[in-house]
């Protein structure tokens, strides 16, 4: 039986929900690391890399190589930010929005999956509980970004 702490706990169903996302975005062309970058520049248009990597726990080497990838597939442009043309603005293409919107639908299915046989009082109790988690890591600067 596996440890029930809660830092065990959290590695596995991060690596459970990572896994079920992998699975089916890999179907349309998305490497890992993509998925998750894809739906905060969608929410984020004209954010830069280090809002990327804050935002999705990934260092800035990663996120570089991410973006890089990406560009080269056509998901995304970046463009120098006006008054300081060193920032890079990233943006989603057309077939970036796509498969955004393909994403968003995989995440909707993972949630479902991840939360099937709770009430909504229960997820709304996860999501909050799991915000809290992801506010202590950050004041106490454990996160990679």
């Amino acid at each position: 039986m596996a440890p029930d702490t809660i830092h065990h706990l959290l590695l596995v169903a991060f690596g459970c929900s990572n896994h079920a996302m992998v699975s089916r975005t890999r179907g349309f062309g998305l490497m890992p690391g993509q998925p998750k970058v894809l739906e905060f520049v969608a929410k984020n248009e004209g954010c830069l890399q280090r809002d990327i990597a804050r935002a999705c726990a990934m260092d800035r080497a990663t996120v570089t190589g991410v973006l890089a990838r990406m560009e080269g597939t056509g998901l995304i442009e970046r463009h120098p930010r006006e008054g300081d043309r060193r920032a890079l603005e990233v943006r989603l293409t057309d077939d970036g929005r796509i498969a955004a919107e393909r994403v968003a639908r995989c995440g909707s299915e993972v949630d479902e999956l991840a939360c099937a046989g709770m009430t909504s009082d229960e997820r709304e109790a996860l999501r909050a509980l799991l915000a809290r988690v992801i506010a202590n890591f950050e004041r106490e600067g454990e996160r990679r970004a």
